[in-house]
Parts: structure tokens; sequence; C-alpha cells
């Protein structure tokens, strides 16, 4: 029986009476949980969270032949790739340089 959350207040009646005797007061509880009904009738309609759907696994090629990749090539090639941008970004900044140099003699 469901007694938290939200599916409590969906799913659930409950009604609570009390009966006076000459002993004392006798209390009844009573719940009662309503189905999910798509048509929204005799219950709610959404269905429980607890609801679990199996979906069935794609098929997968099978593997005839065993094979490897080898990540030394393209590790050189990407350590190649970034030693030529650090030299290039360091022509830039030493030809950023020399540039007031020559406005300094240019001017005198």
């Amino acid at each position: 029986m469901i007694h938290s959350g939200q599916p409590a207040k969906d799913f659930i009646d409950d009604a609570t009476r009390h009966v006076l005797l000459r002993q004392g007061v006798l209390g009844v509880k009573v719940k009662i949980m309503r189905g999910s009904d798509p048509d929204g009738k005799s219950g709610p309609q959404k269905s429980l969270p607890d609801s679990v759907t199996i979906i069935e696994p794609k098929e997968e090629p099978s593997i005839v032949q065993p094979m490897s990749q080898d990540y030394g090539a393209k590790a050189v090639a990407a350590q190649q790739q970034a030693d030529a941008q650090r030299a290039a970004e360091q022509a830039e900044q030493q030809g950023g340089e020399e540039a007031p140099e020559n406005y300094e003699q240019q001017e005198q």
C-alpha cells in the first residue's frame, strides 16, 4: 500500500469514522487503493510511477576478428601541430616587439 508522496494523494481514498459506545470511542479507518483507469471514470488516468517497461536491446554485429587502434600516431600528430602553433605565436610576439623599435628609429 502506498503511504506517501503524490501517488498516495492520487490513488488512495481514505475515510475515518468514530463511534461513541458506552465503554468509550471506537475509531475506524479505511483506505482503499483505486487502480488506474485510462478513461478516468473509475480511477485516476495516471499510472503508478513504479511501472517499468523493458526495451529489447539492439542487435550488435558479431565480432569476427579482434581489432585495435593505434592512438600513438594521433598523439604524435597532435603534439607536432601544437608545437607548430606555439612557434607561430612566438614569431608573432617577436614581430610585434620589433615594430616599436623601428618606429623610434624612424622618428629620430
